[in-house]
C-alpha cells in the first residue's frame, strides 16, 4: 500500500500578520536578520512574509525557506523552476551592469563558461604568493608599534588588505588610492539597492526622483573609478605583457563558441569582483579576528599549528592551501556565525512544492544563510563559535552551511576568497596575539553584512 504526501495550500504557509496595508515591509527594512529569524523560531522552516497587502493588485507574499533540503531543491533547480530574484537583479543590474550576479539563462551561462577557468583552485593557487606577501605587508607596515596599549580597527586593517590583494591579482598593481572614494561609494551604492529592491512601486530611473537621482549618480561615480582604475594600470603597464585577472579577461574565450567578452562586459565583470571580493573578503577576516580574540585557547591553538608547520620547513603560502587545518576551520565557522551575504532572492518560475507546501509560479523565495546557520537541527549550540564543526568528518546535510550558495549559481570567487582569508588570517596569528575589546561586533544590514563602527582589538607580539 502506498500513500500519498499531502501537499498544503499556498495559503496555509504560516507567518506574521505585518500591519494591514504595508505588512512586514516596515521592520524588515529596519531589521531584516531579526524578521528573518523570529519568523523560523515562531513559524519553522517554510515561512510566508506579506510585503504589502495579501490580496490585491498590490499584494505581495515572499517565502523564506530555511531547512537545508529547501535550499538545496531551491539552488540546483536553476533555470527548471527557479530562477534570480527578478527584484534585486534587475536593480543590481541597473546599478553594476551585465555580470555573472545579475544575468541568467544563456547570457549567464556563456559568460559562466568563459570565466570558470580563471578560478579553478589550480588557477586562484598562483595567486598564493601575492596573498602571503600583502598579509605580510600588513603584519609589518600597518599594526601599529609600540605597546600593549596600541590599539587598532580590524575591519579597516582587513578593508585595507582584501582591497590590495584585489588590486594585485585584477590589475597587477597597487589601488591603495582609491581606497577612500571607494569605501564611501560601496556602502551607498548597497543602501540604494536594497532601497529600490523593497520599494512597491519602483518609478523608471529616466524619472528624475531624488531617490532615482542619488542612484544614477552614484552608478556613474562607480563606473568612473572602475574606468580610472583600468586606464591607469593599462598606462603603468606600457604595454608590457602581464599576468593579471583584467588581462585573462581580455583573453579568455567561451570554449563552446569561441567568443571573447565584450570590452562593456569586462569592465562590469571587473566592478564586480573588485566590489565583493574587496568588501566580503574584508568582512569574512574581521569577524574571523574578533571571535578568536574572544577565544583564547582556540586563537593559540591555531597559532602553534601554524607555526609549527613553518618551524618544520614549510612555507607560510604552503600551509594555506592545506584544507584541514584549524585555521580554516575558524575562518568557516566565522562565516557560519556572520555569512557575509546574509539573504539571497529566487523566484519559482513553474508552480513547485516546496517543504510541503505549494508555492505558485512568480513567488519570490528568500534564502537566508545566517538563519539556516544556526538551524537547531543541524548546529547544536548554534550561537557558541566552535571550529572544530569543520574538522574531519560530518553527517550534516550539504546545504546547512551556504556562504557562497550553491548549485550552478555557487559563487565562482569562492577558492579565492578562502585562500586570501587563510593566507591573512594565519599571518596575523603568526606574529600576534589578539585581544579584542568589545564582546560584540555591530554592524549593518544593507546588502551584505558589514561592521558599522570600529572593531577593536589589541595585537600584541608572539
Amino acid at each position: 500500500m502506498t500513500t500519498t504526501e499531502q501537499i498544503a495550500a499556498f495559503e496555509d504557509v504560516p507567518g506574521p500578520q505585518g500591519s494591514g496595508v504595508a505588512g512586514v515591509a516596515p521592520e524588515f527594512l529596519r531589521d531584516p536578520i531579526s524578521v528573518l529569524a523570529r519568523a523560523h523560531r515562531d513559524h519553522g522552516d517554510l515561512v510566508a512574509f506579506p510585503f504589502g497587502p495579501r490580496k490585491g493588485p498590490l499584494g505581495k507574499v515572499v517565502v523564506a525557506a530555511y531547512h537545508p533540503d529547501a535550499a538545496r531543491q531551491v539552488l540546483t533547480e536553476t533555470e527548471r523552476t527557479i530562477g534570480r530574484g527578478p527584484s534585486s537583479t534587475q536593480v543590481l543590474d541597473d546599478m553594476i551592469g551585465r555580470n555573472l550576479m545579475t544575468t541568467d539563462g544563456a547570457e549567464w551561462r556563456r559568460q559562466r563558461r568563459t570565466l570558470q577557468p580563471l578560478f579553478t583552485p589550480k588557477r586562484v593557487a598562483q595567486y598564493t604568493d601575492l596573498m602571503a606577501a600583502e598579509a605580510a605587508r600588513i603584519v609589518a607596515e600597518d599594526v601599529p608599534a609600540g605597546t600593549a596599549a596600541d590599539r587598532v580597527d580590524l575591519h579597516r586593517l582587513m578593508l585595507r588588505y582584501s582591497l590590495r590583494v584585489v588590486g594585485r591579482a585584477l590589475f597587477s598593481g597597487d589601488i591603495d588610492y582609491t581606497a577612500p572614494e571607494l569605501h564611501k561609494l560601496i556602502p551607498l551604492t548597497n543602501e540604494l539597492i536594497i532601497g529600490r529592491t523593497t520599494q512597491l512601486l519602483k518609478p523608471p530611473l529616466a524619472l528624475p526622483t531624488p531617490r532615482n537621482r542619488a542612484f544614477l549618480r552614484t552608478k556613474a561615480q562607480l563606473y568612473a573609478l572602475i574606468d580610472r582604475i583600468l586606464a591607469r594600470s593599462d598606462a603603468e603597464a606600457g604595454g608590457a605583457e602581464r599576468d593579471d585577472i583584467v588581462t585573462r579577461l581580455r583573453t579568455a574565450r567561451d570554449p563552446e563558441t569561441g567568443a571573447g567578452l565584450s570590452d562593456a562586459e569586462i569592465r562590469d565583470q571587473t566592478l564586480l569582483m573588485m566590489m565583493a571580493g574587496h568588501e566580503t573578503t574584508a568582512t569574512a577576516l574581521t569577524f574571523a579576528l574578533h571571535l578568536l580574540g574572544r577565544h583564547g585557547e582556540v586563537q593559540q591553538t591555531v597559532a602553534d599549528e601554524a607555526l609549527a608547520y613553518t618551524r618544520g620547513g614549510g612555507t607560510p603560502a604552503e600551509f594555506a592551501q592545506q584544507r584541514e587545518t584549524l585555521a580554516r576551520a575558524s575562518l568557516l565557522e566565522s562565516m557560519r556565525l556572520y555569512p557575509p551575504v546574509y539573504m539571497t532572492e529566487h523566484l519559482a518560475t513553474a508552480d513547485i512544492v516546496l517543504g510541503g507546501y505549494r508555492v505558485p509560479a512568480g513567488t519570490a523565495v528568500f534564502l537566508s544563510p545566517w538563519v539556516t546557520h544556526r538551524h537547531p537541527e543541524f548546529w547544536p549550540e548554534p550561537e557558541r563559535f566552535d571550529p572544530h564543526r569543520f574538522v574531519g568528518e560530518h553527517d550534516r546535510p550539504r546545504y546547512a552551511y551556504l556562504p557562497f550558495g550553491g548549485g550552478p549559481h555557487v559563487c565562482i570567487g569562492e577558492h579565492f576568497a578562502l585562500l586570501a582569508a587563510t593566507v591573512l588570517l594565519e599571518a596575523v596569528l603568526r606574529a600576534f596575539r589578539i585581544e579584542s575589546l568589545a564582546e560584540s561586533v555591530s554592524f549593518q544590514q544593507t546588502g551584505n553584512l558589514r561592521p558599522d563602527e570600529p572593531v577593536w582589538a589589541r595585537l600584541t607580539a608572539r
